[in-house]
C-alpha cells in the first residue's frame, strides 16, 4: 500500500512537472516538425501519467463505490480531459485541411483550453498540498504567492488581455505576473501600449494583491463575512506582519486593509490633480489612470502606463511629489504606520492613554525606521545631484534638479518609477543606486532588499564588536543574539543572490558587467529600475530574473524558512574549537 501511495505521488509530481515544461515548449521558437514532435510526446505523456494516477487512487480507496461518489467531478473531468485531448489531436492532423479563419480559430481556441486545463488538473493537488502545508506559515505564504502568479500568467495569456488581440506567450506572461505581484514594475513589454484595458486591470489587481499579500486580503475577507479565525490562521498572520500580539489581530487586519484603501484613495484624487493639469486625457482615463498609479506607487510596483513611466511629468510638483509621497508610505511598513497613528490619536486625546505596551509611545522599530529612511532620502538626492547635475539633469532647471534628484533617491530604494533616462547614467551613480536598491526599505513593508531594520541591527553588532561590547545596543536597548544572527544571515543571503543572479546574467547576456548587476539588484530589491536590459533578456536571463524578484518580495528569511526542515535537537555537548579568523 505505502509502495503504491509512493508511486502515486510520484506520479503527480511528474504530471505537474510535465505540465510545466509543456508550457515553455509551446512558447518556444522551433521549426514545425521539431515542434509536432516534442507537444505530441509530452502531451501523451501527461495523459498516460493522469490515467494511471486515476487507476492508483482507484486501487488504493478501500470502498471503491464510495470512492466513485466523493470524486465524481473529479473522474468527470478526466473524461471530458480525454475527450478534448483526442478532439484536439483530430483538428491538428486534419488542421492542413482546414481553411478559412474560422476554422484557425477553433483550433486556436481549442489548443489553449487544452493548455489551460492541462494546469488546471493540477489545481486539486495543489490545494491538497496547500491544507497540508498550512501550519507552517513560511511555506503556505511561499505558496500562496506562487499560486497568485500562475493564476495571473494564465490570465495575461488570454488574448482579450491585449490590445492586439494575442496574449503574452507564457515565459512574457510569466515575468509579468512575477513583477506585478512581487510589486517589482521590471517589464519586457510595454504596459501602457501592449495591454488592452483589461489586461492592465488584472496587472492593478495583481499589484493590490502583491502589495497587501494574498494572504491578509484572503483573511480580511473572513473578518467580513464574520467568520471565525482558527489559531493557525492567527499564527499564519502574525508570522507576515512580524506581530507577537495575536490578541489584536483582527483589529490589525482591519486596521491595514482600511489604512491602504484610503492611502490610496487620497493619492489617486491627487495624482488626478496632476493628470487634469498636465495630460489631456479623457474623464475616464483620468479616473483610471489616477486609480492605476496611485495603487502602483504605495505598493512600491513602479508600473506606469506612460512609455516613458513618468519621465513627461519631471517638472511637475504635484505629481512628483504625490507619487513619492506614496511611496514613501507604503514603504516604511504598516506596523509603522500604525504606531504613528496611535501615537496621533494619544497626543490629540482620541484614545485612552494605554502606555504598558507602548500604544502611544514611538516604538524603537518606528524611530528606527523613520530616522535611517530620511538619512537615505536626503544622501540619496544630494549624491544623485552632485553625480547627475552636469549629466542627466544639466537641461532643467535649478529647482527641478533638485525635485528630480529628490524622486529618483525615493524610488530607487524601492518603487521603480523614473522621471530620468538611466541609459545615460554614471556607472558611478549605478553604484550608488544598486547600494540604496539592496537595502531597500522597512521590514514589514511592500518594498524589498534587505531592510533598513536589518541595516540597523548589522551596523549596531559591528559597533559592540569593534568597542568590545558583551551586548548588541541600539538605542540604548539590548538586540538579543537571535535577531543579529538573522540580520547577518539575511545580508548573506542577499550577496550570494545577487552574486549569483549576476554571473548567470554575465554567463547568458551580451551586455556591460555594470548593466547586469543593476538588473539583478533591482530585481532582488523588487524595485524595477532597469538600464534598459530586461526587454533584450534571453529566456534564461528572463527566468533568473523572475526567480530573483519571487525571492526578494518573500524575503530572505521566509524563502529560507520555506525551504528548511526541522531537526530533531540532541542535547550534545560539543567540545570548544580554536580557530583563526581575520
Amino acid at each position: 500500500m505505502n509502495q503504491d501511495q509512493s508511486k502515486l505521488n510520484l506520479l503527480i509530481i511528474l504530471t505537474l512537472l510535465l505540465s510545466i515544461v509543456s508550457l515553455f515548449i509551446e512558447q518556444m521558437e522551433f521549426s514545425r516538425s521539431i515542434f509536432l514532435v516534442l507537444t505530441n510526446v509530452m502531451d501523451f505523456m501527461i495523459l498516460g501519467f493522469l490515467i494511471t494516477e486515476v487507476i492508483l487512487e482507484f486501487r488504493l480507496a478501500v470502498y471503491k463505490t464510495i470512492y466513485i461518489r466523493k470524486n465524481v467531478f473529479s473522474l468527470l473531468f478526466v473524461a471530458i480531459f480525454i475527450l478534448l485531448f483526442i478532439y484536439n489531436k483530430v483538428l491538428l492532423l486534419t488542421s492542413d485541411n482546414l481553411e478559412g479563419p474560422g476554422s484557425a480559430m477553433i483550433i486556436l481556441i481549442i489548443r489553449n483550453l487544452f493548455l489551460l486545463l492541462k494546469v488546471m488538473s493540477r489545481f486539486k493537488r495543489l490545494a491538497s498540498i496547500l491544507e497540508s502545508i498550512h501550519v507552517h506559515p513560511a511555506q503556505t505564504i511561499f505558496m500562496s504567492f506562487l499560486l497568485v502568479i500562475l493564476g495571473g500568467t494564465l490570465l495575461l495569456m488570454m488574448p482579450f488581455t491585449a490590445a492586439e488581440g494575442n496574449g503574452l506567450p507564457f515565459l512574457n506572461a510569466l515575468f509579468t505576473s512575477t513583477s506585478a505581484v512581487c510589486v517589482t514594475g521590471l517589464i519586457v513589454v510595454d504596459t501602457a501600449v501592449y495591454f488592452s484595458i483589461w489586461g492592465q486591470i488584472i496587472i492593478l489587481i495583481l499589484i493590490q494583491i502583491g502589495g497587501l499579500g494574498i494572504m491578509i486580503l484572503s483573511y480580511f475577507t473572513v473578518f467580513v463575512l464574520r467568520r471565525a479565525m482558527s489559531v493557525e490562521d492567527k499564527v499564519l498572520i502574525s508570522y507576515m506582519l512580524s506581530d507577537d500580539d495575536m490578541s489584536s489581530i483582527s483589529r490589525t487586519m482591519k486596521s491595514i486593509v482600511g489604512i491602504t484603501f484610503l492611502i490610496e484613495g487620497a493619492g489617486a484624487l491627487i495624482l488626478f490633480a496632476g493628470f487634469v493639469k498636465n495630460t489631456t486625457l479623457d474623464t475616464g482615463s483620468l479616473f483610471f489612470y489616477s486609480i492605476f498609479h496611485s495603487v502602483s506607487a504605495f505598493c512600491n510596483a513602479g508600473f506606469a502606463l506612460f512609455p516613458d513611466s513618468l519621465e513627461g511629468f519631471s517638472s511637475s510638483l504635484i505629481l512628483s511629489g504625490g507619487v513619492a509621497l506614496l511611496i514613501i508610505t507604503g514603504g516604511i511598513s504598516f506596523s509603522v504606520i500604525a504606531n504613528l497613528r496611535s501615537v496621533v490619536n494619544g497626543k490629540l486625546g482620541r484614545k485612552k492613554q494605554k502606555t504598558a505596551k507602548g500604544q502611544s509611545r514611538l516604538t524603537l522599530n518606528t524611530r528606527i525606521v523613520l530616522s535611517l529612511s530620511s538619512v537615505l532620502l536626503l544622501s540619496g538626492t544630494l549624491l544623485f545631484y552632485a553625480l547627475e547635475h552636469g549629466g542627466s539633469l544639466r537641461n532643467m532647471s535649478i529647482g527641478s534638479q533638485y525635485l528630480n534628484a529628490f524622486f529618483q533617491s525615493v524610488t530607487l530604494r524601492t518603487a521603480g518609477f523614473n522621471t530620468v533616462g538611466f541609459g545615460s547614467l554614471a556607472p558611478s551613480m549605478l553604484i550608488i543606486m544598486m547600494l540604496f536598491m539592496f537595502i531597500g526599505a522597512a521590514s514589514g513593508s511592500t518594498a524589498g532588499g534587505i531592510k533598513v531594520n536589518t541595516v540597523a541591527v548589522l551596523g549596531s553588532a559591528v559597533k559592540s564588536a569593534w568597542k568590545n561590547e558583551k551586548d548588541v545596543v541600539l538605542l540604548k536597548q539590548a538586540i538579543p543574539s537571535e535577531l543579529v544572527l538573522k540580520a547577518f544571515m539575511i545580508l548573506l543571503f542577499g550577496v550570494v543572490a545577487v552574486i549569483t543572479g549576476t554571473f548567470l546574467l554575465a554567463v547568458s547576456e551580451n551586455a556591460p558587467l555594470e548593466n547586469i548587476m543593476f538588473e539583478v539588484v533591482s530585481a532582488f530589491g523588487t524595485v524595477g529600475l532597469s538600464t534598459g536590459l530586461t526587454s533584450g533578456l534571453s529566456s534564461f536571463g528572463r527566468f533568473v530574473i523572475i526567480i530573483l524578484m519571487f525571492i526578494g518580495r518573500l524575503g530572505p528569511l521566509t524563502v529560507l524558512a520555506a525551504t528548511s526542515t526541522v531537526s530533531k535537537r540532541l542535547n550534545v555537548m560539543y567540545p570548544r574549537a580554536d580557530i583563526s579568523i581575520g
